[in-house]
């Protein structure tokens, strides 16, 4: 193939022209940057009123609020006054003692007794009558909540007595 005399000439500028320019940055062409100075920085203006640490509420009255959760786990909002509607208190669970749990390959159930004697068993994902829900029941603890309120029940460790162990 032959190139024509134009197209080699052109050529060739090209590939001297790139050969100086590399040897010109090599040499350190554009090396010399300078920079402008650093402006002076200005301190922030000074608030007029300043806020004293009397100014804000104690740290302590704050703890309800990062000890609940933010949401609840239906997403839904808690009643403004349940009280006030005629429903009972159904944030206590005073009157419940676990007093067993029984587990197996397709149930599980935790079973209560009530301040009254009577015995309650609720399966997982059931509701108790004072509306706490049944989240998780494992061998040896039950999950429960209520609204944003979480709270987890463990069964009572029970001991021999030292006479019973000989």
């Amino acid at each position: 193939m032959k190139i024509p005399g134009r197209l080699t000439m052109w050529l060739g500028v090209l590939v001297v022209a790139l050969a100086a320019l590399c040897l010109a940055l090599f040499e350190g062409l554009g090396a010399g940057i300078e920079w402008y100075p650093e402006p002076a920085h200005t301190a922030p203006p000074s608030p007029v009123t300043s806020v004293t640490a009397e100014d804000a509420p104690a740290l302590a009255s704050y703890a309800g609020i990062w000890e609940r959760s933010l949401f609840n786990r239906d997403r839904k909002p808690d009643p403004a006054e349940p009280l006030a509607r005629g429903e009972h208190d159904t944030q206590s669970l005073a009157g419940f003692s676990l007093n067993g749990i029984a587990i197996s390959a397709d149930l599980h159930k935790a079973l209560f007794k009530t301040k009254d004697g009577k015995s309650l068993s609720v399966a997982e994902g059931q509701t108790l009558p004072n509306g706490w829900r049944i989240e998780r029941i494992t061998a040896q603890s039950v999950s429960l909540s209520f609204k944003s309120s979480q709270q987890e029940l463990s069964l009572p460790v029970l001991k021999l007595p030292a006479t019973a162990v000989h």
